[in-house]
C-alpha cells in the first residue's frame, strides 16, 4: 500500500504563520473580466472562474506552492496495489458556508454530479475510470476504477466539493468549505467575499473581506492600483514592472508562472503539413531575443511542451536559432522569399501572447516568411481556432498540470483538445501506457519519448515560460504564487 499522511508540521505551519500577522481589512483585486456565465464549479468553463472559486471551495487534495500533491479536505489517503482502489480518509469537524456538516456523502454525490452527463462537466472524460464510489462510513470514501489510472490524485484536486443537501443555486452563488464565504456577485462590476469565521485550518484567513473587481482596461487597472483603489493585479503585464519599480507605494512578487507559451501550428494545413516549412518555423525564431522584447527578460525559454517546473520536463534543443537553415529549409519546401504567407491568430485581452506574435513576425520576415497578424476575441478565438481549427498559427500558453499524462492527453489523434491536429500513432500507445504506469522512472521515459517524438517532427514551436508577476501595494502581504492557475487570499493580510 502507498499512504500520504497529515503531519503536524501542517499544523505548525499555520501557527507560526499567524505571528507577526495582522487580522481583518478589506483586499481589493483588479480582474481583466467577470467570471464565466456560472459560478458553477462543475459547468463554469473560464479560467477566471477557477482562480477565484478556489477561495470559497476546496478539493479532497489540492497542489502545494512546489507542486506536490498534498492533503486539504482528506487527511491522507491510500491507493491499492492493483492501482484500482483509492481510499480518502476525510478530515473531520469541517463544515460547509452554510452550516451543515462535510462528509463522505458529500464527496460521493459531488463526484457523481461530475460523472453525470445531465452536468455537462466538460472534462468528465478524464473521470471515466471511476467505476463506483462507496462510502463505508461518514469519513471514508472509497473510489474503484475500471482500470489502473496514475492521473486519478491530480484530477481529484480539480474537483471543488459541494455540499449533497444543499438547495442553493450553484450557477449563482457558491456553497462550499473555503476559507471565504460569497456575499455578493453584481455582474460587471465586483465578487464581493467575507472572512469564513468557522473555517477548519486554525489562525487563517487574515482578511476581514475581499472584493474582485473587474476593470477591463490594463492601464486603467495600473492607475487604480496606484491611487489606492484596489491593493492588488494578479498576472500583470511584465512591462508594467519598471513602474512598479518607480512607485515607492508599490512592490511586486514574482515566480514562474508554470505555463508554456507557443506558437501552435495547424498540422492538416498546407503548407504547414510539410515538415520542412515546420522546421523553417523552428530555426527561425530566436527565443532568448524574444524574451528580452517580450517579456523583460522576465522568462525561461522553452523547448518541449513541458514547463521547466515539472519533473518531467527534459531539454530537447533541437532548433537552436539559425535562419540560414530556415531560409534553405524553405527553399526545399519550394517557396522562394517572400513566396509563403502565413497568418497568426492573436487572441484578446492577452496583451503578452499578442506582443509576442508581433515579434515572431518580425523574426519570420527576416527568412522571408510574410504573416498577416489577426486578432480574435476571446470567445472567437475559442470557437474558430481552438474548436473549429481555423487557422494557420496561434500564440497561446498552456498552464502545467499537476500530472503529465492531463498535461499531454490533449495529443490523442482523436481528442477534441487537439487543436494542432497532431496524429502520431505512436504517441496514441505511449499515452495509453502513460495513463496505466504509476511508477516515477516509467513515466519519466514515456514523457521523455512523446515529448522527443513531437519535438523531432516540429509539431509547434514552443517559445517560453514566462515568469508571474503580481502588482501590490506595499501594505499587502504574504501574497503567495502556486504553481497552478489561482488567486488565493488565504495567507494575505495587511500590514499598517
Amino acid at each position: 500500500m502507498r499512504r500520504i499522511l497529515i503531519g503536524m508540521m501542517i499544523s505548525l505551519f499555520f501557527i507560526t504563520a499567524a505571528i507577526g500577522a495582522n487580522y481583518g481589512g478589506t483586499l481589493n483585486v483588479a480582474i481583466p473580466t467577470d467570471v464565466s456565465e456560472t459560478l458553477d464549479p462543475h459547468k463554469a468553463t473560464g479560467a477566471l472562474t477557477f482562480e477565484i472559486l478556489y477561495n470559497t471551495y476546496e478539493a479532497l487534495i489540492q497542489v502545494d506552492t512546489e507542486g506536490k500533491l498534498v492533503p486539504s479536505l482528506a487527511g491522507d489517503w491510500e491507493v491499492g496495489e492493483d492501482g484500482k482502489k483509492f481510499i480518502f480518509k476525510l478530515k473531520e469537524g469541517v463544515t460547509f458556508h452554510d452550516g451543515s456538516a462535510f462528509t463522505a456523502k458529500d464527496v460521493q454525490f459531488t463526484f457523481e454530479r461530475v460523472l453525470d452527463p445531465d452536468t455537462g462537466y466538460a472534462k468528465a472524460s478524464n473521470y471515466q475510470a471511476i467505476e463506483h464510489i462507496e462510502t463505508p462510513d461518514e469519513y471514508t470514501v472509497v473510489f474503484y476504477l475500471n482500470k489502473p489510472y496514475s492521473p486519478f490524485l491530480a484530477l481529484v484536486s480539480k474537483i471543488y466539493i459541494l455540499p449533497s443537501d444543499s438547495e442553493a443555486d450553484f450557477s449563482k452563488t457558491a456553497v462550499g468549505t473555503g476559507p471565504f464565504k460569497l456575499v455578493e456577485w453584481k455582474r460587471d462590476s465586483y465578487i464581493y467575499m467575507k472572512r469564513f469565521d468557522d473555517y477548519h485550518i486554525e489562525g487563517v484567513p487574515y482578511l476581514g473581506d475581499a472584493y474582485f473587481r473587474v476593470i477591463p482596461d490594463e492601464n486603467a487597472r495600473f492607475l487604480s492600483l496606484q491611487s489606492g483603489k484596489v491593493d492588488a493585479i494578479p498576472r500583470i503585464d511584465q512591462s508594467f514592472v519598471s513602474r512598479i519599480e518607480g512607485d515607492k507605494q508599490l512592490k511586486y512578487v514574482r515566480a514562474p508562472m508554470n505555463l508554456v507559451q507557443l506558437m501552435a501550428l495547424n498540422n492538416a494545413r498546407e503548407p504547414l503539413n510539410d515538415i520542412r516549412v515546420r522546421k523553417a518555423l523552428n530555426y527561425a525564431i530566436d527565443r532568448q531575443l524574444l524574451i528580452e522584447f517580450v517579456a523583460q527578460g522576465m522568462a525561461k525559454p522553452v523547448s518541449v511542451h513541458m514547463t521547466p517546473m515539472s519533473p518531467y520536463y527534459i531539454d530537447v534543443d533541437q532548433y537552436a536559432y539559425n535562419p540560414e537553415k530556415a531560409q534553405e529549409l524553405l527553399k526545399k519546401a519550394g517557396f522562394n522569399p517572400g513566396e509563403l504567407k502565413l497568418t497568426i491568430a492573436l487572441p484578446q485581452p492577452y496583451e503578452f501572447h499578442q506582443r509576442t506574435g508581433e515579434v515572431v513576425a518580425q523574426m519570420l520576415e527576416q527568412v522571408g516568411i510574410k504573416v498577416d497578424l489577426q486578432i480574435f476575441e476571446w470567445g472567437k478565438w475559442i470557437s474558430d481556432v481552438y474548436r473549429a481549427r481555423d487557422y494557420d498559427m496561434t500564440i497561446i500558453g498552456i498552464e502545467g498540470e499537476p500530472d503529465p499524462y492531463i498535461y499531454l492527453d490533449r495529443f490523442y489523434s482523436g481528442d477534441n483538445r487537439n487543436f494542432i491536429n497532431l496524429k502520431n500513432p505512436r504517441i496514441d500507445t505511449l499515452l495509453d501506457e502513460l495513463k496505466a504506469t504509476y511508477e516515477f522512472e516509467e513515466r519519466r521515459e514515456l514523457v521523455r519519448e512523446i515529448l522527443s517524438i513531437m519535438v523531432k517532427n516540429a509539431r509547434s514551436v514552443w517559445l517560453m515560460e514566462p515568469d508571474e508577476i503580481v502588482a501590490l501595494r506595499q501594505h499587502v502581504q504574504n501574497w503567495t504564487i502556486y504553481p497552478v492557475y489561482v488567486d488565493s487570499l488565504k495567507d494575505v493580510w495587511l500590514g499598517e
